[in-house]
């Protein structure tokens, strides 16, 4: 026995398809707050099953590991690395001149 609603015009919809459209509009109405928030942001939202989105700054892709220090924060002793300022990475989109310390 299969359970169908009649909406109109003879068209119908299964109990199963109006449980999915109950969901998205849940999962839609639970991150409409975060999903605003990111897209104000910039970042990128991936909504890849329901109740569950991932949200990704595309700012990360311009990082890349220092080539003095390999990512280490030092330059071969204890002092951090002049190329990096310790942190390790670098932003290749702002190539910046630094002085020597």
């Amino acid at each position: 026995m299969k359970y169908e609603i009649d909406l109109r015009n003879d068209h119908w919809i299964g109990a199963g398809s109006l449980l999915i459209i109950g969901l998205r509009a849940l999962d839609a109405g639970i991150f409409a707050e975060l999903d605003a928030f990111a897209w104000v942001q910039g970042w990128e939202t991936d909504r890849g099953r329901l109740f569950r989105h991932a949200y990704r700054d595309p700012r990360f892709g311009t990082l890349l590991e220092c080539g003095l220090c390999h990512g280490e924060d030092t330059a071969g002793g204890r002092k951090p690395c002049s190329l990096c300022d310790g942190t390790g990475r670098i932003d290749r989109l702002r190539p910046e001149v630094r002085e020597e310390r």
